[in-house]
């Protein structure tokens, strides 16, 4: 199995669905704003989620690498590892 990481051949996929309405959600409000869902924390179900339904990823450690590189809940994954 392979972990989830920006080099991974899936990782436009990844984050692109982590960034959509299965993920946080990312859009702009009618002021101009961004707005996104995300429980903070150290909460990465959305992605554990995500990572799950694309099959053949190690959940557990892509969830590692994240933390280990500034991911510590959904959003942080794509605010600090997504180039």
């Amino acid at each position: 199995m392979d972990i989830m990481t920006p080099q991974y051949p899936r990782w436009t996929e990844f984050i692109e669905r982590l960034g959509g309405p299965e993920g946080c959600d990312f859009k702009e409000n009618e002021e101009g704003e961004t707005t996104w869902c995300c429980a903070g924390g150290r909460d990465k179900a959305l992605a554990e989620a995500i990572l799950t339904a694309m099959g053949d990823i190690d959940v557990v450690a892509s969830l590692t690498y994240f933390e280990e590189h500034g991911g510590h809940c959904n959003c942080e994954i794509l605010f600090n590892i997504a180039p």
